[in-house]
């Protein structure tokens, strides 16, 4: 009577070692699943960055088309100036 309930609990011990080894590996297994889950979280984030990128970069593609916005950028980023006009460029004192 006692080998048999020592039996039937080394069974139950068995046959949850085997589930739990079998669930947990594998392409469907817990940490595969968990692996999953991160690396979408993580392509989810990207996406998003990238979408406020596209947004950023869409808003100044537009803002480039007003010649205002270009003599601005012009005259600021690359020092230009329109005929008989005078650049002034003030450089800053190093200090000793």
């Amino acid at each position: 009577m006692r080998m048999q309930r020592k039996k039937r609990v080394w069974s139950g011990v068995i046959l949850f070692c085997t589930l739990f080894f079998l669930l947990s590996i594998g392409k469907r297994g817990f940490i595969q699943q968990a692996r999953v889950r991160i690396e979408r979280y993580r392509i989810q984030k990207e996406i998003e960055a990238l979408k406020k990128k596209k947004e950023a970069l869409e808003a100044e593609k537009k803002a480039l088309d007003d010649p205002e916005v270009i003599e601005k950028m012009a005259r600021e980023k690359y020092g230009m100036a329109k005929k008989n006009e005078k650049v002034y460029r003030v450089i800053p004192k190093e200090n000793p």
